[in-house]
């Protein structure tokens, strides 16, 4: 059911006996709901200690701490002693500079760092293993770079990143564009603006259950939280004034839960995301209409409708992912509106005995599992803002700006086997006792990688690193071989998406050998994209340094944001020279 890689001699898959597989399957993490609704809680702004315009400086500490989110007091892992970490809130342009204290449990392995998802071009703060030796706890680190490019990011850890952000180690940043203010003066943009920290954990008997698992199946499939949390709480509400709108910065936290985010009966609106605010806002969802064309010629065979696996006016958001929408409560006072996390099939696998045999295929449940309430929203009486934003509406072009294309390179095109591929393989075989057993892997370009956490900048090469220079522009070619959908991340450098293409699954072709090309409808940068099983995202990417000292020059990793595949080998490197 898999295509099938040779794994690298130095990967070491993990196995599990197929008597414990039904009891993985059985215990698949569902969301969880509460009777309490609890206020809404927005993550505290970091205090700036420096009142120098243009400059924000900050202290996080890492710590565990005792708090009472899913109805026991449990020890989590937080940033400043909440989950999640307080919001890094500065303007674009802004010069940031941020103390991390580990303070993180001594003797239990928990060196540590920060990561700045979706910052670009200052390497030595991106927080990696081979950027930086773990910080061991009682030290510490400054990290400094400059907030170039507006939008929603967020910080977490890139050393035992999925055992470490399930425990609670996450926060929001956000870039705030000096083109909000005009856009809120005339309408377009609500004044009321939130953050949405969405997370899932598993908490039992006051502590949080591990996501270090050796189990092959919960592996492939990630570990999913059965406690969906909104800005770390269970089922908050927040309240919005009627007849006005409200602004929701999303960002998806997990380690694995595939977001899909509706307020049934109304719309989110997409201002923005992982690049800042868009030229246009849209409604997403439903399906997209791309062209259907043989894989031998290239010949066109008309048109065709791609399912997008979500409706129209929802928010999908893969692990990592950001998303900068707009609801408009178009009520009375005194309605209340859910919001829900839907299931999305994203190729969640599951094992059959099939004519004497086992094989492996989709989950019978994968994008139907039930759906439920994590938040919901009260309209309440106030001063009324309203505003005039639908799918088309002008935002940067209402203010003289747009993103512009990423020129086409004339010869710097990483496709095929130049390009990147996503690659996994599951079997099973007997052991020396007879026992049938199942081995699972993951590699970038047939290789599987992951740096030692404390071995630094000193440590070799992934075998499938790329490289390039400061000011290469590059066309790049991210092939999913797998039939699992995977969020690709890379770190250092926003890319600008122009088509998706979806290849002939190797195990079902059609007759006529047709692949389906999608044109990306927008310019927006991005630097995790949810990339659907056998298909190609295709992207162009600059490789500036926005200091201009060569900062952004060094080794920058990419890899799946489902960390336990990233860990278990999805990940490589782009080396970037001055």
């Amino acid at each position: 059911m898999f295509s099938k890689l040779s794994p690298s001699a130095s990967s070491s898959p993990a196995r599990v006996s197929l008597v414990m597989l039904v009891f993985v399957y059985a215990c698949q993490c569902r969301p969880a709901t509460t009777p309490e609704v609890r206020s809404f809680i927005e993550p505290a702004l970091l205090a700036d200690e420096d009142s120098t315009e243009g400059r924000f400086v900050g202290t996080l500490q890492a710590s565990a701490t005792t708090l009472d989110r899913t109805g026991t007091p449990t020890e989590f892992l937080t940033f400043n002693g909440g989950i999640p970490g307080p919001q890094i809130r500065v303007r674009q342009g802004d010069e940031v500079s941020i103390r991390f204290l580990n303070g993180l449990p001594d003797g239990h392995d928990w060196s540590s760092g920060v990561h700045w998802h979706g910052i670009e071009g200052y390497n030595a703060s991106d927080g990696t293993p081979i950027t930086e030796r773990g910080i061991m706890p009682g030290a510490e680190k400054t990290y400094e770079f400059r907030a170039t490019r507006p939008g929603v990011y967020w910080y977490h850890p890139h050393i035992r990143g999925a055992q470490a952000i399930f425990s609670g180690l996450y926060g929001p940043l956000i870039v705030v564009d000096p083109a909000e203010d005009e856009l809120i003066a005339r309408g377009v943009l609500p004044k009321d603006d939130r953050v949405l920290v969405l997370s899932d954990t598993w908490t039992s008997q006051g502590i949080v259950t591990s996501a270090e698992s050796t189990n092959a199946m919960e592996i492939m499939n990630g570990t999913e939280g059965r406690e969906l949390l909104v800005n770390g709480h269970l089922l908050p509400t927040l309240d919005v004034v009627a007849g006005s709108a409200v602004r929701l910065r999303l960002i998806n936290s997990s380690i694995t839960r595939f977001w899909r985010v509706s307020v049934p009966g109304h719309t989110l609106i997409r201002v923005g995301g992982e690049g800042g605010l868009l030229n246009h806002a849209r409604v997403e969802g439903g399906s997209v209409t791309g062209e259907r064309f043989d894989v031998e010629t290239g010949a066109s065979l008309g048109p065709a409708e791609v399912a997008l696996g979500y409706e129209r006016g929802e928010v999908l958001l893969a692990p990592g992912e950001r998303a900068d929408v707009v609801l408009i409560t178009d009520g009375v006072v005194g309605d209340e509106w859910p919001l829900r996390w839907e299931d999305s099939p994203r190729g969640r696998h599951e094992m059959w005995m099939e004519d004497g045999e086992m094989v492996m295929g989709d989950a019978a449940d994968d994008g139907t599992r039930p759906g439920v309430e994590v938040a919901r929203f009260r309209l309440v009486a106030g001063e009324q803002s309203p505003i005039t934003l639908a799918d088309g509406t002008p935002l940067l072009a209402a203010v003289g700006r747009s993103i512009e294309p990423v020129a086409t390179p004339a010869n710097a095109q990483w496709f095929d086997e130049a390009g990147t591929t996503l690659d996994e393989e599951m079997t099973h075989e007997e052991d020396e006792s007879g026992e049938l057993v199942m081995t699972t892997w993951f590699g970038m370009n047939g290789v599987s990688w992951h740096p030692d956490h404390m071995a630094g900048p000193e440590q070799p090469l992934a075998p499938s690193a790329k490289s390039a220079r400061i000011g290469d522009t590059i066309e790049w070619e991210v092939r999913n071989n797998s039939m699992m959908a995977h969020p690709y991340h890379l770190h250092g450098f926003s890319y600008q998406p122009y088509a998706l293409v979806f290849w002939p699954d190797p195990e079902h072709a059609t007759e006529d050998n047709s692949a389906v090309r999608v044109p990306w409808s927008h310019d927006e940068f991005e630097d995790t994209t949810l990339i659907p099983p056998f298909a190609s995202l295709y992207f162009r990417v600059q490789l500036s340094d926005p200091a201009g000292d060569g900062s952004a020059a060094g080794r920058w990793v990419q890899h799946c944001h489902i960390l336990q595949h990233g860990e278990n080998g999805m990940m490589s490197e782009l080396v970037v020279s001055p």
